[in-house]
């Protein structure tokens, strides 16, 4: 039976009515989230009318009261340099189902943040810079096979956390600039199929390693500054990889 012009026009009425209704207890919450990071100081991004950034960095709030985002289950991107969580907080942000970007650069989130942390399966890029990071985290934060950037900077991580980074073979980008890894990380991080941006400046690494960053055909990036690495050394990996930046003494830039 075909419907008339009349029952299509009532049918189309009817979701145009629905549509408004339904959203409004979902709007009035985001703006109630969206006054509260602007009295910290914070900004929001939103996206057909849905939450999806927010940034708060460097933001005053008291421990536990991010719990409020719990509800905003659209966040893609949250950036929180220079701030305290509490666990709560964190619970929080490992249970935002599409959280991908989480930027703690200088959030001392220590172990057990990380613990936390490492239960979201949705997080891909992750800035913990002198984060408080060490092996004991990395213990956790090896089971986030969906990483495609890991930032360690300035972490007391050291050797010990070698088979974690290892097994993170989706990683494109990793930065262990500052930290306390040697050459022996470096052969082992060097099979990682995908990584193509890498930082291991300011640490004790050698020309012992040339032939395993030699190796990394994908890399399009790597700082090779501060460290004992010669400036022949330099110059041998440069000239084995040609379509990689490298950033050393020997190539000012």
């Amino acid at each position: 039976m075909k419907s008339s012009p009349e029952s299509f026009a009532s049918l189309t009425h009817y979701w145009v009515i629905l549509f408004l209704i339904l959203p409004l207890g979902s709007f009035a919450q985001s703006k109630a989230v969206q006054e509260t990071i602007a009295n910290w100081g914070g900004k929001t991004f939103f996206k057909r009318g849905a939450l999806v950034e927010v940034h708060l960095s460097e933001a005053k709030f008291l421990p536990g009261e991010l719990s409020m985002l719990s509800s905003c289950e659209e966040i893609t991107d949250l950036s929180l340099e220079r701030t305290q969580l509490g666990e709560e907080d964190l619970t929080t942000l490992s249970r935002l189902p599409k959280l991908e970007w989480l930027n703690l650069y200088q959030t001392k989130i220590g172990d057990t943040g990380a613990r936390i942390l490492s239960q979201s399966k949705s997080i891909k890029l992750l800035p913990l810079g002198q984060g408080g990071i060490t092996d004991q985290a990395m213990i956790h934060l090896g089971q986030m096979k969906q990483l495609t950037y890991l930032g360690l900077r300035g972490n007391p991580v050291t050797d010990a956390s070698a088979p974690q980074l290892a097994n993170l073979t989706m990683l494109e980008g990793l930065y262990l600039g500052e930290t306390r890894v040697t050459d022996k990380t470096v052969k082992m991080i060097s099979r990682l199929p995908r990584l193509s941006k890498l930082w291991l400046h300011d640490l004790n690494i050698s020309d012992a390693c040339i032939d395993d960053l030699s190796q990394m055909s994908k890399l399009r990036e790597l700082h090779l500054y501060a460290t004992q690495i010669t400036e022949s050394g330099a110059r041998e990996i440069k000239d084995a990889l040609p379509r990689c930046r490298v950033i050393h003494e020997a190539f000012p830039l």
